[in-house]
This record gives C-alpha cells, sequence and structure tokens, in this order.
C-alpha cells in the first residue's frame, strides 16, 4: 500500500469529540510521516443513516480509484453495510472502530440489536479493522460470537496517544480544590451522576468545572435544572464547548479529572488528565477499567452516586490520598506513548497483510495437514490410554466432543485408542474445514473394531452450554488452549465439573521454542530472543475468546482442575523437528513465516529487523544447518469419584 489513504467521517471532521480528537490527531502525526490523507466529511444524520448520509458514502466511495486505500469511521459506516459491501471488492477500505455503535447508552432492545447487526454486518464485509483499545477489541469479538456474524478481518489495537504537557501545580494549603469534568453533554457521559454525587458533599473547599458541547439538549437541560435544584451555582459550571487554549489552561488549574461515564471506548480524557499529572476519579465503564492505571486516581462502578460522592469526598478531605494518587498519575506519566507512536501502529495496521476471506479454510487445511504428523509423534499416548481406560469404567455407549476440530486430526488419533461404541461430535467454526473432517472419519473405527458415529457443528465454541456438550463423557482438543481466555477456561472447567466429564487437552504450546544444532542443542541469539518475546506477547491478544493466555494456558488449565477436585495427569509433548530429517522442513519454514507474522503485527515497527530475521533464519533451515524444538504439554482431567478399571 503506498503512504496515501482517504478517511471518511460522519459530518463535520473539526468537532471536538474523543472520536474526532482521535481521528485529527492520527492525521496530523501521519502527515508529518509524509503520508498523503484527504479527509472527507459526510453530510447526513448518523448513526442511524438517513437517505442523504447514504447518497454521500455512496458517491464519496464510488468517486475513489480502483484500488484505493480508504479508511471509514464506524461512526459512518457502521449503519450502511449494503453501502460498503458493494465496494470491497474494488476498493482496500479499513473500518475505524471507536466503540459499537449499539452500545450507545439509552437505546432500547430493538435499536441496539438493529446497530448491533448493522455494524457488524459492515465490519464482516472488510479485510481490516482498527480499534481503540482492547476492551473494543473483546467486545466486537463477543458481539460476532453472540449475533453469530464471524469477522474475518485483521483486528488491530490502536490506542490513543497523548500530547505533551506541563505538570499541574498540586493543590496549596487553603487552596479550594478545583475538580475537572471534559466530556460531551451525553447521557452516557453521566454528569448527571456526578451532579448529583457533589450534591451530597459539603459545598465548601471545591468547584467542579465542565467542559463539553451540549449534544444533547434536553440532557443539557437536565443538567442545568440538576445544577440549580442542588443550589450548586457557585460550585459546578457548565462551560460548554471550547477551544484547546481554553482547555490546556483549565487542566492547568484542576487538582483532578472527574469522568463519570456509563462506557467509554477508551476514555482519551483520562490520559490527558495524566499527560498533566492529574489523577482521576472515574467509572469502570467499558474500556475504562483499563484506561486509568492503578495508583493514578480511583474507580467506582457506573451510575453509583454513592459510590462517586464517597470516592470524591475522600479526595477532597484526604491530603495524603490526594497526594500518593498525584505521584501514581506523575508516574503514569512517563509510560504514555505520543502520537507520532500510536501513527506508526496505525500505519503498521494499514499496510498489515489483509485477511484472504477465499483462501483462509485452504491455508488452514494445509498447515493443518502439515503439522498432524509431527503431532502425532510427539502426543502423550500414556495419556491417551489412561483416558480409555477411565471411558471403559463408565456406562457406555460413550459421547465425546472435539472442541476446534480442524480437519478432525484429533478424531483420527484418539478414536482407535478408545473403548467403544463412540459417537463423536465435532465442533468448529470453519464450514470447509468440518467437510474435510466428516470425509475422513467415515472409515474410523475404535479399539475394540467397531466403527464410529461422527457429526459435525459449524459453531463457535465460545458458549460451552451446548446440548452435545452438556451430554458427552469426555471432552478433547489439540493445539487450542493458547488461543483461550483465562476466564473461558474457567468456564470450561465449570462445565466439566458440574457434569462430571473428562477432558483430554493436547499439544498446549508451552510459550517457548528455540532452533537446535545436528545434535538437539539449543541455539539462540538476540533476535531469536526479540522474536520469541514478541511472538509470546502476541499469543496474549485477543483471539475472538477473551484476553489468550497463551503459552501460560496449560497452567491455568491444570490450577483450575486442582480447585475441583480433579484427578490430573500430565505429560511434556514437544516438537522436536531434526536437522537431518529433510520432511520436517516444510514445517519448519512455516513456523519461521508464522512467528515472524506475529511478531511483526505486535511490533510493526520493527517489521524491517523482523523480516530479515525470517529470511536467515528460512535459509538456515533450509541449508540443513538448523532444526527447531517447539514446547507443548497434554493434560488429562478426570473426576476422581469415577475410577479405571482394576482401581478400587
Amino acid at each position: 500500500m503506498n503512504q496515501r489513504f482517504s478517511l471518511i467521517v460522519a459530518g463535520d471532521p473539526d468537532q471536538r469529540t474523543g472520536g474526532y480528537l482521535y481521528d485529527a490527531h492520527i492525521v496530523e502525526a501521519l502527515r508529518a510521516q509524509h503520508w498523503a490523507i484527504e479527509v472527507i466529511g459526510l453530510e447526513g444524520t448518523f448513526p442511524d443513516a438517513d437517505e442523504s448520509a447514504a447518497r454521500a458514502l455512496e458517491q464519496t466511495l464510488a468517486n475513489q480509484p480502483d484500488g484505493a486505500a480508504v479508511v471509514i469511521d464506524g461512526l459512518a459506516m457502521g449503519a450502511l453495510p449494503d453501502v460498503v459491501a458493494r465496494h470491497t471488492e474494488r476498493l482496500a477500505i479499513t473500518a475505524l472502530v471507536h466503540h459499537p455503535l449499539g452500545d450507545e447508552l439509552g437505546l432500547n432492545t430493538a435499536d441496539q440489536q438493529r446497530l448491533h447487526r448493522n455494524e457488524l454486518h459492515a465490519l464482516a464485509a472488510v479485510p481490516r479493522i482498527i480499534v481503540t483499545s482492547h476492551f473494543t477489541a473483546r467486545r466486537l469479538s463477543a458481539l460476532a460470537d453472540d449475533y453469530a456474524i464471524p469477522l474475518r478481518a485483521n483486528i488491530s489495537v490502536v490506542e490513543p496517544g497523548v500530547e505533551q504537557a506541563p505538570v499541574s501545580p498540586a493543590c496549596e494549603a487553603g487552596e479550594s480544590l478545583r475538580l475537572l469534568c471534559v466530556a460531551t453533554l451525553t447521557p452516557r457521559k453521566g454528569q448527571d451522576v456526578l451532579i448529583e454525587a457533589l450534591a451530597g458533599l459539603d459545598a465548601s473547599g471545591w468547584r467542579c468545572d465542565c467542559y463539553g458541547g451540549a449534544r444533547d439538549a434536553e440532557f443539557t437541560l437536565r443538567l442545568q435544572y440538576l445544577v440549580e435544584f442542588h443550589d450548586l451555582e457557585a460550585n459546578v459550571t457548565l462551560h460548554g464547548e471550547c477551544d484547546s487554549d481554553t482547555l490546556e489552561a483549565a487542566y492547568q488549574r484542576a487538582h483532578a479529572l472527574v469522568l463519570p461515564s456509563w462506557y467509554e471506548g477508551y476514555g482519551m480524557v483520562v490520559t490527558e488528565a495524566l499527560a498533566h499529572g492529574l489523577p482521576v476519579i472515574t467509572t469502570t465503564g467499558g474500556a475504562l477499567r483499563d484506561t486509568l492505571p492503578a495508583g493514578a486516581g480511583l474507580s467506582v462502578e457506573p451510575g453509583d452516586v454513592e459510590a462517586l460522592q464517597h470516592a470524591i469526598e475522600q479526595f477532597c478531605n484526604d491530603a495524603p490520598l490526594r497526594a500518593s494518587l498525584r505521584q501514581g498519575a506523575i508516574e503514569a506519566r512517563q509510560a504514555l506513548n505520543d502520537w507520532q507512536d500510536a501513527a506508526t501502529a496505525f500505519a503498521g495496521a494499514l499496510t498489515s497483510a489483509p485477511v484472504s476471506m477465499a483462501s483462509g479454510s485452504e491455508f488452514a487445511a494445509s498447515w493443518l495437514a502439515l503439522r498432524e504428523p509431527v503431532d502425532r509423534a510427539a502426543r502423550s499416548q500414556r495419556l491417551a490410554m489412561l483416558a480409555g481406560e477411565w471411558l471403559a469404567a463408565c456406562p457406555g455407549p460413550y459421547r465425546l466432543v472435539d472442541l476446534g476440530c480442524g480437519r478432525g486430526s484429533n478424531v483420527h488419533y484418539l478414536a482407535p485408542r478408545l473403548p467403544g461404541p463412540q459417537t463423536w461430535t465435532l465442533i468448529d467454526h470453519d464450514a470447509t474445514l468440518l467437510s474435510e473432517a466428516r470425509a475422513r472419519l467415515m472409515t474410523l473405527r475404535d479399539a475394540d473394531g467397531q466403527s464410529i458415529v461422527a457429526e459435525t457443528q459449524a459453531a463457535s465454541f465460545a458458549h460451552l452450554d451446548t446440548q452435545a456438550l452438556n451430554g458427552a463423557h469426555l471432552i478433547t482438543a489439540s493445539a487450542l488452549l493458547d488461543l483461550v481466555s483465562e476466564r473461558w477456561i474457567d468456564a470450561l472447567v465449570a462445565h466439566c465439573a458440574r457434569h462430571r466429564q473428562g477432558l483430554l487437552m493436547a499439544l498446549s504450546v508451552s510459550g517457548e521454542w528455540w532452533f537446535t544444532d545436528r545434535h538437539q542443542r539449543p541455539i539462540a541469539d538476540d533476535e531469536d530472543r526479540l522474536v520469541l518475546e514478541l511472538f509470546c506477547a502476541h499469543q496474549q491478544r485477543d483471539k475472538g475468546l477473551g484476553e489468550a493466555q497463551g503459552g501460560h494456558a496449560h497452567a491455568t488449565l491444570a490450577a483450575a482442575f486442582e480447585g475441583v477436585n480433579y484427578r490430573i495427569e500430565e505429560a511434556n509433548t514437544p516438537w522436536q523437528l531434526s536437522v537431518e530429517d529433510a520432511a520436517h522442513r516444510p514445517l519448519m519454514a512455516s513456523l519461521i513465516d508464522g512467528w515472524a507474522t506475529a511478531a511483526s503485527e505486535h511490533a510493526p515497527e520493527a517489521a524491517v529487523r523482523i523480516a530479515n530475521w525470517a529470511v536467515q533464519r528460512c535459509h538456515a533451515v533450509a541449508s540443513g544447518e538448523l532444526g527447531i524444538w517447539v514446547g507443548h504439554r497434554d493434560l488429562l482431567a478426570l473426576p476422581m469419584e469415577v475410577q479405571p478399571q482394576g482401581q478400587g
């Protein structure tokens, strides 16, 4: 992609809200990096797009030349999936999502679901999605599962940067405390909750300045009424929208930021306050739970007037607490990224290779076929035998479920080693892989020589409470665990414990790999260690099932089963791809490419360095100089009260 794109936004691009300011800062920083960017504001009503909005987006996209790079802000595209879909084959479209449109406060259920569905259909059509927080990435993945509208795009998180600012002066003895609220006047921002909380405080010794445009006239009138009703005119001022100089002066006068939002996709004003060394009193709504660093402020549940009042009262009356939080804010200030960093990450997301909508299954199938013989050689035969002994002690026939089955490799390995009769349910989100799995399982037999029965389900395994899972004796999976979150693991263990089921989890990555010489001795240099570190960090990104555990997943699973009094058996099952075995070289080359891709996605600024590393390592593997060792572990977890045959 050339360093050129058009950014399409809803309405006036110069609006002073968090989303528009994010867009403006990214554009300014990228232009400083020699990108050519045209910013286009659309006429019409958004996000409930009217005919004028639909015509404006249609005409704007039609005016773009074939192959042009286009970034569409989510507010402009979320309600117009049909318009977006008409241009996705011709244009390189990236969606920029600040937070899901259906999550706006005050929507009824029908409107919320309509906005969610429309936005998901629009996002499902594009090859790249950029979001401004890890929370939003997790939220989109959860919504895609809830509505069964899969997103096949790369989802990149590019958090906002912050402008450098001087530290605001601390409160002097005898000086009134100044609280600052910076947010547009809309119900989601919760200024009514703030005023109700302030009304319960002693009115002496503090004042609160609220800056933000009146985007909701009815809500603004309510705020003015509340100020008057509680006789807070001398303490609370609604200043309205202001320019940057006025806002900077307000930050310099303030002693704390108060942001009472019900929900934020990121909460840029939090980092702006931290850039000034200001403590923050806010909520845990949406991404705010992640945005505010520990020790730099106080957080309460959104909408809790009493909790917010108590937090503000603590801040006002406890000088040591104020000093501690101010110090925490100043320390957090040192770790903030600037807008140039954010722009570099944004550019990396734009130039990353898009997901191929047509070939994803073929790539997955070829990778799975490549690894299958190595998996069979590595995995624990002992744990499969113990699983078979445990099943034989249970009343048959045996129902088994394989999660994330791919092309059926796990069932191919296990079925001949387990007693029968067996009925398998294979679950995967990829219909193409399921079709291949069905074809491969037709001739499989169990350990007693009986044919197995197998059915497939095209579904996400994000939700574990399904009829097939509920009725299973044994749940199995292979090379799956690193993709899931701790919450998902806890849900799986709770499900197994509730239904007294066994679990056999094979080939979970340990988070370790290294190159080996002809004697299988480890070889590693600084470049290997860099890529491994970046790869492990990428493994812990959200893969659609919450923040992934990566190499920590096996230990998390084992600890969870120990907590429910299960018998646990474990085995080390590493891949040992030797220098001499030429049959392993295609798999080793694929591994190196995969590690490099993941590392570059996590650190796009190091992409050239990583690419050079990959070329050198692939050459060494192809010439027979290096092998590869990759750590895996298997785990079998069984309920204590059901004993295998031959035991008391």
